[in-house]
């Protein structure tokens, strides 16, 4: 699919929603055959407000991988447990055919700055599988299920979450209700700001719009994978804190493997730019 037909199919899928409020909560599971079609779902969840604003699609209830977001339950978890301090290095050992910010020495800021898998990897071994599907079940992650591999459970692999459960898991968060050490979460979420008017990731910087007021944070992770049945699932899950007014958002785009690698920012962009977030 071409960059425009993607954008244009996107376009349709936000349009069909107008936005209403959220309704059931019934889990469809990832479907067997890859999809071929674009689904997305964006949810807009303000702090003591609750959800003000959905793309109503089945995708919002559709369990999948959650590749890389789930780096921010996975350095809770680590740090919580205390396998890893903030300022530990681990050193790179050379091997892997990783993106170029992978291949060097990284801590924990810089390993979810430029979202490492290896990095992570040696993370699930120090955790092991145990600990590892005990912190599942506090946080309530999606199916909870680490039992693919130790060290890939969470990329294409058993663990599998709506974004609705996504939206649950980071409202939690913020609202510090989550079972594990105050100074873990608050290492975590200084960890995931991010710098004005872009996302980083593995690939890069990718431009996310400024934001509107003075004083505006966001804090983000991407995601990007193949799921299961082999589709492609894009990830940017987030918090954006206007001084005032405070936000967590999930936007994610399912379609075939080689669906456009930043679909999701900018499904983010474009919706929280027309919800006055950003």
């Amino acid at each position: 699919m071409t960059v425009s037909s993607w954008a244009f199919a996107l376009a349709l899928s936000i349009a069909a929603g107008a936005w209403p409020h959220a309704g059931g909560a019934t889990i469809v599971q990832s479907a067997a055959k890859p999809a071929t079609a674009i689904e997305s779902c964006f949810l807009l969840y303000e702090m003591g407000v609750g959800e003000v604003r959905r793309n109503p699609s089945a995708a919002c209830r559709t369990r999948v991988t959650p590749a890389s977001t789930f780096k921010v339950p996975h350095a809770l978890a680590a740090l919580d447990a205390g396998v890893v301090t903030p300022g530990e290095v681990f050193r790179y050992d050379g091997t892997g055919d990783w993106p170029l910010s992978a291949r060097r020495d990284h801590t924990l800021a810089s390993s979810l700055r430029h979202s490492v898998l290896w990095y992570f990897q040696r993370i699930a071994q120090r955790l092991g599988a145990e600990r590892e599907q005990a912190y599942l079940r506090k946080f309530a992650f999606g199916n909870m299920d680490s039992t693919s591999a130790l060290t890939s459970f969470w990329v294409g692999g058993s663990l599998q979450v709506t974004p609705e459960e996504q939206q649950a898991f980071w409202v939690k968060l913020y609202e510090n209700q989550l079972p594990v050490a105050p100074s873990a979460v608050t290492t975590v979420k200084e960890l995931i700001i991010q710098p004005r008017g872009v996302v980083v990731n593995a690939a890069g910087e990718h431009s996310f719009d400024a934001p509107w007021q003075a004083g505006t944070t966001v804090s983000t992770k991407t995601g990007s994978a193949a799921d299961r049945s082999g589709r492609g699932v894009r990830w940017l899950i987030g918090h954006v804190d206007q001084g005032g007014r405070k936000f967590i958002f999930v936007s994610c785009v399912m379609g075939p493997r080689d669906v456009e690698a930043n679909a999701a920012i900018d499904l983010a962009a474009k919706a929280l730019r027309e919800a006055h977030v950003l």
